[in-house]
């Protein structure tokens, strides 16, 4: 898939998981065509992934080009005049729906000059002269600096389009809760328009153009929508990782950061980080200078560094929650509250318990103001009703908030944090003994893992022993510098759910890799060949690969009629385990 729009990810080989989102997301999505999705907020924490599933989301519509045209925007954590805002706002969507009616990638660039007349000049040479209009009309507002006349164009821009063409449009808007607190009325930035969320009370409403917004900061944005705009938002709230993409997760993050990860470890990382991609995330990137994830050591002191440590990635991103509440309630009871839901984690607790437990003398009208500063800056929850709470579920949290106040409240020793983290690991190492059958899937993405090192890292310096480490070859065949290599899945935009092993791209001159991985106890199958053999035919076809050798690894080797199956298809086979052995 192209990738029009750059995705603040990075390298796109790191986007992992989220199937069940991206499913669930585009059939939304197509649901728009006849009218009938209504308006959605995700919600999480922040570097959980919402960012990246928006932008990947953008990219597959885009790239689709189905009717719905896909709109990203991204509400920043600055202070802005409302003029200013709105034309950002309408100029981006002008120019994004230029490039998708245009197919030019280069209106999508962050560096092409954005303005009216330049906006009002390139909707001409493009043959979208109705655009020529909307764009005069806001160019005059803004000569005027009537930014609330600004505000309502932009708004309903989109809207707007959609119904002059007869055209869907998804409206992406990252971070909506921050409408509310960075968009001013004057231009010195000092009347902030704390309900300007509510504009969007009919916009919302809308099928033609539905809105997904995201926001990192749960219970403020709820409580805006709730408030101010009720009845207009489904939520949807981004869950940790399945276990099964927390581990592949971990594999790729390993081979596109080169760092090494032993098949002992990847179940305890993804076990003590409990499947949250941004802690996977922040370990490979933590800047612990030992680091080392083939030791259980290793990942336990690069856990504490995060954990603990004044530079630590994870204890800082916790920090700007916590900062935040303390700043609303700058006391040491909201530090009790914290620290006493958070030891109660596995239960909800009322009200009541709190206020006994801590001897808080306060009224309940105070308390239940305290816990809501607490809910909306997400460092506590709100139970099954009004007067429950419970602590932050998460492990690290609990141990990064003791870490910086427990000694404000009772005696910290960081040594207990590290006993808990053993204790954690402990325990996953018996229930990886329980889960051994569930980890056979896993233990092919291993084997997958290994040889898509070997061919990143190894082959092409040393083609004559890893060519014999492989039958069936075509005699011209060499080893290249491929120009990218992981496990594939088709785009769901195409409706075709093909999965192959192991896909090496090379240039178009050269022999491009389509593998199938099977490390298991069972010989490789002809059924299976045939299998692959066909959706290695359409992998070909849906990525325009003219080029390419198949390859089958399997450990336990292979059926005498398999062998004669892939020999007449000129597939290569072999059961060499050198090829998922970390060759020096």
């Amino acid at each position: 898939m192209k990738t029009w729009l750059k995705e603040r990810i990075g390298n796109p080989g790191l986007f992992t998981g989220r199937k069940k989102e991206i499913a669930y997301f585009l059939n939304w999505i197509e649901r728009i065509k006849p009218e009938l999705s209504q308006s959605t907020a995700i919600l999480s924490r922040r570097k959980t992934g919402k960012t990246a599933l928006l932008q990947r989301l953008f990219n597959m519509v885009f790239e689709k080009n189905d009717r719905v045209i896909p709109f990203y925007y991204e509400i920043r954590e600055a202070d802005r005049w409302l003029g200013d805002f709105a034309e950002d706002f309408f100029l981006s969507f002008i120019y994004q729906y230029i490039a998708f009616k245009t197919r030019k990638i280069e209106y999508l660039s962050s560096l092409r000059p954005r303005n009216f007349e330049l906006a009002y000049e390139i909707s001409g040479k493009e043959g979208l002269d109705f655009l020529k209009d909307p764009i005069r009309g806001m160019q005059v507002r803004s000569e005027k600096e009537q930014a609330d006349m600004m505000w309502d164009i932009a708004r309903d821009l989109p809207r707007g389009i959609a119904e002059h063409t007869d055209e869907r449009v998804v409206q992406m808007i990252d971070e909506f809760q921050f409408l509310n607190r960075f968009i001013f009325r004057d231009k010195s930035c000092k009347d902030r328009i704390a309900n300007h969320a509510g504009t969007y009370l009919g916009t919302a409403e809308y099928k033609n153009a539905p809105m997904l917004v995201t926001g990192s900061w749960v219970g403020w944005l709820s409580r805006d929508l709730l408030s101010m705009l009720p009845g207009r938002f489904l939520f949807h709230y981004l869950e940790k990782l399945p276990e099964y993409e927390a581990m592949e997760m971990v594999l790729k993050y390993s081979y596109l950061e080169d760092i090494p990860v032993t098949e002992e470890i990847i179940p305890l990382m993804t076990g003590l980080t409990e499947g949250n991609p941004f802690y996977i995330g922040s370990l490979f990137r933590s800047k612990y200078q030992e680091k080392d994830f083939t030791s259980m050591n290793g990942l336990l002191e690069t856990l504490e560094f995060e954990t603990l440590h004044r530079e630590g990635g994870i204890k800082g991103t916790w920090m700007e929650y916590v900062s935040y509440a303390l700043k609303e309630s700058n006391d040491i009871h909201a530090k009790k509250i914290v620290l006493y839901l958070s030891k109660n984690r596995k239960r909800e607790v009322t009200r009541d318990e709190i206020r006994d437990k801590l001897n808080l003398e306060m009224t309940d009208s105070e308390l239940e103001k305290k816990l809501k500063i607490l809910i909306n800056a997400d460092i506590i929850e709100q139970g099954r009703g009004n007067f429950y709470y419970r602590g932050v579920p998460d492990n690290i949290f609990d141990k990064v908030f003791r870490g910086v106040y427990a000694d404000e409240i009772e005696s910290f020793d960081p040594k207990d944090i590290t006993n808990e983290y053993k204790a954690i690991i402990e325990n996953l190492q018996r229930n990886n003994k329980r889960l051994q059958g569930e980890y056979s899937h896993f233990k092919g993405k291993f084997a997958e893992y290994r040889i898509i090192d070997n061919l990143r890292y190894r082959v092409k310096e040393n083609q004559p022993r890893f060519r014999k480490m492989i039958n069936g070859l075509p005699k011209n065949f060499e080893f290249v510098e491929y120009e990218n290599i992981w496990s594939y899945s088709a785009s769901p935009i195409h409706k075709r759910d093909i999965q192959v092993d192991i896909f090496a791209r090379a240039k178009e001159d050269e022999y491009s890799l389509i593998g199938e991985v099977k490390h298991r106890k069972a010989k490789f199958t002809v059924k299976e060949a045939e299998a692959f053999f066909k959706k290695a035919g359409e992998l070909m076809e849906l990525e325009s690969v003219k080029k390419a050798v198949l390859f089958v690894f399997s450990v336990s080797g292979f059926h005498k009629n398999t062998l004669e199956y892939l020999k007449k298809q000129g597939i290569a086979w072999t059961d060499n385990k050198n090829w998922f052995e970390r060759s020096s």
